[in-house]
C-alpha cells in the first residue's frame, strides 16, 4: 500500500491512498475528528459497523468520530481521497453550525454519511479541496482563517449531496445498524451523564438490553460498557489537552466514577498518568515547523525500509543526522519500527526469505551510518548476542535471517558462522560479555551438540548469567526442554522479540 501524505496540520491531513487488492487500510478517528473519503478510481469494498459497502469511482463517504472503518480493493485496485480534521477546532468559530449535525453532514445519521458524486460535484469537491491545498502550502497572511473558510465551504457542499442523497435511498440503514448507530449517538451526546447503563438506553431505544448488547458487540467490536468508557476517556484526553481543566472537574465532567480509578484506567488506555499527557501533549503543540519536518524523514525512513530501498534509506538517515536528530531517536523511530513491520510480516507469511534479506540490506545502510555516533554517546544496545550454526551443520540462511532480526531489535550481535563448537559458543559468550547465545541447527544429527553449549555453559559457570536459545527446522519446545536450553522459537520474528524480553 502506498501512503502519499500531501498536507499534515495540528487539525488537518490531507492524504491520497493507492490500495492494492492485498491490503487492507483500517483506521478510527478519535478526539473530535471525522474523516472525509471520496473514492477516486477503482473498485473496493469499505467496511463500517459490520457492514461491507461495495465502493466505486465517485463514492462519498464522511465518518464521525469513534468509529471503526475501513478500505479494501479489488481486482486493479483503489486510489482514495482522504481528509482528516479536527471538527471541532476548525469550526470553533461557527459552533452553532457545529452542533447544527455539521451543516447538516450528519443530519440523517449522527455516525456516518454517504453520497455518489457525480462528475459536477466531484468536480465541486475537487476544487475546493484544492483551495485548502494552496493555503496549507503558501500560508499566505490569513490562511488559518482562509482555511476554516474553505472546509466550512466544503462541508456545506457536502452536506447538500447528502441530504439529496438520503432522500432518494439510504442504504446503509437496516434495523441493527440503526439501533447501534442510535446508541452511539446517545453515547455521544450523555458521555458525562455517569448513571445511564446499557439496559436505561435499552428501554429509551424500546428494545431488549440483550439485543442492543449484542448487535453492538457484533457491529462495534467492543461491548457497551467499553464503548461508553472509550469515548469518556477519549473526552477526558481531549479536555487535558485542549484545557487548563482540574482533573475533578474532568472526572465529573466526563461522567467517570472518581478519581482514583480515573488514574487507574488512564493510565491503562494511555500508559501515562493525566498529568504527564498533559504535559506531553503541550510539548507536541510547541513543536516547530522542524519538528513535523522530522517527523516526516523519520516516518519515510521506516517505509523506505520496509520497501528496501537501502540507497534511499542512507540519504534519509544522512538527511537526519544533518537535520540535527539524535542517532539513537534515529535508529527507535526510523530503522527500528520498520523493521519490526518486516518482522511481523514474515512471522505471518505476508513476506518471505527474499523480501527479508533486502529490508536488512536498507537495515544495515542506515544503521552503517550511525554506529560510531551511537557509540560516540553512549547509546546502550539491547542487548549482546552470539550466534552460529552448531558443530557439523554447515546451513546458514536461518541462522542469518535471525541475526537480521536482532539487529533490527538494535541488539549487537557476534556471528560464529556455521560449523561452530560448544566450546566457542561458550568462550565467545564469556569473551564479548553476551546477554544470549543462539544456536541453529538444520540437521537432526547435529541436535545434540546444543545440549553440549548448555552443559559446556553449566561449567564455565555462566550458566546463570547467559540465556541459550535454540531453534531450527528439527528442533522444538520439547526438545528445548529435554536439554534445559531456556528458549525456542518457530521462526525468527518471535526469536528477536523474545531475546527483547529475556534481557529485560
Amino acid at each position: 500500500m502506498k501512503n502519499s501524505i500531501l498536507f499534515k496540520e495540528t487539525n488537518l491531513v490531507i492524504e491520497e491512498l493507492n490500495i492494492s487488492p492485498a491490503d487492507y487500510e483500517q483506521t478510527v478517528c478519535y478526539d473530535s475528528f471525522a474523516e472525509i473519503c471520496v473514492v477516486v478510481s477503482g473498485n473496493g469494498i469499505y467496511r463500517v459497523l459490520g457492514k461491507e459497502i461495495p465502493c466505486k469511482e465517485g463514492d462519498l463517504f464522511v465518518i464521525n468520530s469513534g468509529i471503526s472503518h475501513g478500505y479494501s480493493a479489488q481486482e486493479n485496485g483503489l486510489t482514495l481521497r482522504k481528509i482528516t480534521l479536527n471538527l471541532g477546532c476548525l469550526l470553533k468559530d461557527d459552533k452553532e453550525a457545529f452542533d447544527n449535525s455539521c451543516y447538516g453532514v450528519f443530519s440523517e445519521n449522527p455516525i456516518m454519511a454517504y453520497a455518489m458524486l457525480n462528475a459536477e460535484a466531484k468536480a465541486d469537491f475537487d476544487n475546493r479541496l484544492e483551495a485548502v491545498k494552496n493555503e496549507l502550502g503558501e500560508k499566505r497572511d490569513g490562511w488559518e482563517c482562509a482555511v476554516r473558510f474553505h472546509i466550512s465551504l466544503l462541508l456545506i457542499s457536502l452536506g447538500r449531496y447528502i441530504n439529496e442523497a438520503i432522500k432518494s435511498e439510504r442504504p446503509f440503514m437496516t434495523k441493527e445498524w440503526g439501533m447501534v448507530s442510535a446508541a452511539i449517538n446517545f453515547i455521544m451526546e450523555n458521555y458525562g451523564d455517569g448513571t445511564f447503563t446499557l439496559e436505561s438506553v435499552a428501554a429509551a431505544l424500546l428494545v431488549s438490553s440483550s439485543k442492543l448488547s449484542r448487535y453492538f458487540r457484533e457491529l462495534t467490536d467492543s461491548s457497551f460498557s467499553e464503548y461508553v468508557r472509550k469515548v469518556r476517556l477519549d473526552k477526558a484526553c481531549e479536555l487535558l489537552k485542549d484545557t487548563e481543566m482540574p482533573i475533578e472537574e474532568i472526572v465529573t465532567h466526563c461522567g467517570l466514577k472518581d478519581i482514583p480509578s480515573f488514574y487507574r484506567v488512564f493510565n491503562t488506555y494511555t500508559g501515562v498518568t493525566p498529568g504527564t499527557y498533559r504535559t506531553n501533549e503541550k510539548n507536541k503543540k510547541l513543536y516547530n515547523t522542524k519538528g513535523e519536518k522530522i517527523m516526516i524523514i523519520l516516518s519515510e525512513i521506516s517505509t523506505q525500509l520496509q520497501a528496501g530501498k537501502a540507497k534511499l534509506v542512507k540519504e534519509m538517515v544522512q538527511q537526519a543526522i544533518d537535520e540535527g536528530v539524535s542517532p539513537e531517536i534515529i535508529l527507535k523511530d526510523g530503522l527500528l519500527p520498520g523493521m519490526n513491520v518486516v518482522g511481523e510480516k514474515f512471522k505471518n507469511n505476508e513476506i518471505f526469505v527474499p523480501e527479508v534479506l533486502i529490508a536488512a540490506r536498507a537495515m544495515k545502510q542506515g544503521a552503517d551510518l550511525l554506529k560510531p555516533l551511537l557509540i560516540q554517546e553512549g547509546v546502550p544496545a539491547a542487548g549482546k548476542v552470539c550466534i552460529g550454526t552448531v558443530h557439523g551443520d554447515l546451513h546458514d540462511i536461518g541462522k542469518n535471517i535471525v541475526k537480521m532480526m536482532l539487529e533490527g531489535k538494535g541488539f549487537e550481535v557476534v556471528d560464529l558462522g556455521t560449523d561452530v563448537p560448544a566450546e566457542t559458543f561458550v568462550k565467545t559468550a564469556i569473551d564479548e560479555k553476551c546477554d544470549i547465545i543462539c544456536c541453529s541447527a538444520l540437521l537432526t544429527t547435529t541436535m545434540g551438540v546444543m545440549e553440549d553449549v548448555v552443559k559446556a555453559a553449566e561449567a564455565a559457570g555462566i550458566r546463570g548469567k547467559v540465556k541459550i536459545m535454540v531453534g531450527g527446522a528439527p528442533i522444538s519446545q520439547e526438545f528445548c526442554d529435554k536439554i534445559g536450553a531456556d528458549a525456542y522459537t518457530t521462526d525468527a520474528a518471535s526469536c528477536a522479540e523474545l531475546a527483547l524480553e529475556l534481557c529485560k
